[in-house]
């Protein structure tokens, strides 16, 4: 049986696009957990080179009235590409533990204290 190359299975067509937005999707608000970036203003010259270049992809910098470099927390997703395209250097990225990460830490801290002093049982 031949089938039509101009013919496009609907099944097939829905997929390949419920896959497509379903990608858009994830790369619009899917976040590095714990992660966010941060602007060393000592650094920032304010050459607005973030802003005017889209460093961001996800437009979380933008310039203050001195011309520095801010990041809106809400909009960073931490993937840090705005790290590598700085030319002063002035934007890091911040590593902090999930919540998860650290209520297990402060349980496994607290084990750790009961087995190693006894006497505080």
């Amino acid at each position: 049986m031949n089938i039509d190359p101009r013919y496009d299975n609907p099944v097939s067509a829905i997929g390949r696009l419920a896959l497509r937005k379903t990608r858009d999707v994830a790369a619009r608000h899917a976040r590095v957990p714990g992660v966010r970036a941060l602007v060393r203003h000592e650094r920032c010259t304010g050459c607005g080179a973030c802003v005017r270049k889209g460093f961001c992809r996800f437009g979380a910098i933008r310039l203050d009235d001195s011309r520095k470099a801010l990041v809106d927390d809400q909009a960073c997703r931490g993937c840090t590409r705005c790290t590598h395209l700085c030319p002063r250097n002035a934007l890091t990225m911040e590593i902090r533990p999930t919540a998860i990460v650290r209520e297990t830490l402060r349980t496994l801290d607290k084990e750790l204290g009961r087995v190693l002093d006894p006497q505080k049982r």
